[in-house]
């Protein structure tokens, strides 16, 4: 809509693998596009024609892709409001299902996804005292945890207020392979994350050259080579970078 009240419609959602009940707003990404979620529909099997709900991006000509359809298991179902973290990814929170709990199929869950839908669960409400079926989405605080609050669960079943670090796992080395002169090594990721690895031939210096430039994982791991053959003694390590 404009500021002079002309409303354009970007989108109509059909109920089917798109998405239906889009809760809260669209937060705007730093590539441009806006992100969302939808409480019901979505392709994810079982979920029947109403579906668990989706994450979408769409842009301002009205494009709508689904990043990523819930399927009421471990990662959730009817998700709220999305938040964009700091560092790029987006942050939200399921009403139900998860790894905890009897009914109906969990407490809910706290998401991480990232702008190409690589969905990462980070937490299972348990019913107890940590809250059940949060029923909004989060804010980041400038001490960099994220906030919220469960509509149930907590002492008298009267719901909570709670907190959330985020602290991405660190690169490790898990396979390193010597062959005729050239090093391959192999490190574990977190997909959407950016890597730069790195090397030094004296451990008692402080300057780390770059070798080669920074890799955004796609999956769980990455791999590069480097030659050993004009310095046969180096030390690796991999740094994650924001």
């Amino acid at each position: 809509m404009n500021a002079g009240g002309a409303l354009t419609t970007l989108y109509s959602f059909t109920a089917r693998s798109d998405g239906e009940y889009p809760f809260g707003g669209p937060v705007k990404g730093t590539d441009g596009f806006f992100y969302g979620t939808t409480g019901g529909g979505g392709n994810a099997p079982g979920g029947g024609p109403y579906g668990y709900g989706t994450v979408f991006k769409i842009s301002t000509q009205g494009v709508l892709t689904t990043l990523y359809s819930f399927t009421g298991g471990n990662d959730g179902a009817l998700p709220n409001e999305l938040v964009l973290g700091s560092d790029g990814y987006l942050y939200g929170t399921t009403w139900y299902a998860g790894t905890s709990g009897d009914w109906p199929g969990g407490y809910g869950t706290v998401f991480r996804v990232s702008t190409n839908g690589v969905l990462t669960s980070l937490y299972s409400f348990t019913g107890g005292n940590d809250g059940a079926n949060p029923e909004a989405g989060l804010v980041q605080g400038s001490d960099g945890w994220f906030y919220g609050t469960t509509g149930a669960g907590g002492q008298g079943n009267a719901g909570t207020v709670f907190r959330l670090s985020i602290a991405p796992s660190p690169p490790v080395f898990q396979v390193v392979i010597l062959t005729s002169g050239t090093l391959s090594l192999t490190w574990s990721t977190e997909a959407g994350g950016r890597y730069q690895l790195q090397y030094n031939s004296d451990l008692s210096l402080t300057n780390w050259a770059n070798l080669g430039s920074p890799v955004t994982a796609a999956g769980a791991t990455l791999s590069a080579t480097d030659s050993t053959i004009n310095d046969p003694h180096r030390f690796y390590r991999v740094v994650r970078l924001p």
